[in-house]
């Protein structure tokens, strides 16, 4: 069966306060917000968002430069909180740089700061430039809720099961 698109207006009232907030060098990008149906699976696990940056004939044809598409399957499990943690990182994907001859922007993505498996990081721990700058973030964050979250979880478990 095809893939069927609709348009995605609440990804896009979310990233417009988003882009104000914290991507203030995209104010002038334009972007387009579909979702798909349902989501690709990329090594087992379903693909949460994609963000790909329009070629000149797709600017003519769409007038963006960014098409943000979030497979709607995904969307509809996510919380509040999370929807926006997963537009916020798809925006942080996007970057744009003025050209000093013309002073056009050039758009562009990127990719995330860490690529790497849990099971390397636990043996030979936060071994790249860019995984020692990721930890050290990491370690200044309050991550009780996800303990506490993850304690309901147990608890409820330990409830059904006995």
């Amino acid at each position: 069966m095809a893939q069927t698109y609709e348009n995605a207006e609440a990804v896009e009232t979310i990233a417009t306060s988003l882009i104000g907030t914290h991507h203030p060098e995209l104010a002038e990008a334009r972007f387009r917000y579909i979702y798909k149906e349902t989501a690709s699976k990329r090594g087992g696990k379903p693909v949460l968002g994609s963000v790909k940056k329009m070629s000149a004939r797709d600017v003519f044809l769409i007038g963006a430069e960014f098409l943000v598409e979030i497979p709607l399957d995904v969307w509809n499990t996510l919380d509040s909180s999370r929807r926006i943690a997963l537009v916020d990182h798809l925006l942080e994907r996007c970057t744009g740089e003025e050209d000093e001859q013309t002073s056009e922007m050039k758009w562009k993505t990127r990719e995330p700061d860490v690529y790497e498996f849990s099971s390397i990081l636990r043996r030979h721990g936060a071994w790249t430039d860019d995984l020692s700058n990721f930890a050290s973030v990491a370690q200044t964050l309050d991550l009780s809720f996800m303990t506490a979250e993850t304690d309901e979880e147990n608890e409820l478990e330990v409830a059904v099961n006995t």
